[in-house]
């Protein structure tokens, strides 16, 4: 993948910062989730508060995957929103029970 000079500077100190390698410096976070709150009307300050382990860089490139591929992330938006402890209880009635 190609990246900008700046990103990848970013992503370089990141994983310094870290002691670990550009290819595992990952947040563990998916850009469903910044594109989550982004779509609820967030602006980029609010999500950096939201995720203050963030760097401005890595909310960019989030946002900039959000707008280029729009249709997959909202696709996975939608099935973490149908997660609900009703639906999880009907889907794997015998291993799950939420307390109410």
């Amino acid at each position: 993948m190609r990246l900008r000079q700046s990103l990848r500077r970013e992503l370089d100190a990141t994983a310094t910062r870290a002691r670990r390698s550009v290819a595992d410096a990952g947040t563990g976070l998916g850009v469903w989730e910044v594109a989550r709150d982004f779509s609820k009307g967030q602006d980029t300050e609010g999500i950096r508060k939201a995720f203050p382990q963030l760097s401005q860089a890595q909310i960019t490139a989030a946002l900039m995957y959000y707008a280029r591929y729009r249709d997959e992330v909202q696709a996975q938006i939608d099935a973490n929103a149908a997660l609900t402890p009703e639906a999880i209880e009907m889907q794997y009635p015998e291993l799950v029970r939420f307390a109410r």
